[in-house]
């Protein structure tokens, strides 16, 4: 199965699995064996991003993508057209007429837990009193 991961709301092609995919285990592996559809396009993603520095990101899919969330429409190619060159889906109309919308696959930034000093640091700061400024507004000025 080939797929390709298009920017949801603009008009970017960002990936074809048969380039980013091309030599991952797990891709072949999950192929092979029949994955869903849901399984397989948080996968590309995941490759995706990987293939671009970005690691440990969240991934979900959903059958259509809102607006106020990043991600990428995910579109499969039609079966005679698994082997054709990855410069076919290179823009936005080839790829709207030559393939199926599949989904969507949220990409949601990871969560970077704090190093355990700053954590520290601040829950000291908590449990410090506040300073107390004296209370200026019945003092009288001269």
């Amino acid at each position: 199965m080939r797929l390709i991961l298009v920017e949801h709301g603009g008009e970017r092609v960002f990936g074809d699995s048969a380039v980013f995919a091309a030599r991952s285990p797990e891709w072949a592996e999950n192929t092979f064996q029949g994955a869903g559809i849901a399984k397989l396009s948080v996968i590309a993603a995941r490759l995706l991003d990987e293939s671009d520095g970005r690691f440990q990101w969240n991934y979900e899919f959903a059958p259509f993508g809102p607006d106020e969330r990043g991600g990428y429409d995910v579109f499969m190619c039609a079966e005679d057209l698994d082997e054709a060159p990855p410069q076919c889906f290179r823009e936005i109309p080839s790829v709207l007429c030559r393939c199926f919308y599949m989904g969507f696959v949220f990409c949601l930034k990871p969560v970077i837990p704090l190093d355990p000093r700053k954590r520290a640091a601040k829950a000291e700061k908590r449990t410090e009193p506040p300073n107390e400024a004296p209370d200026m507004a019945g003092a009288k000025t001269g």
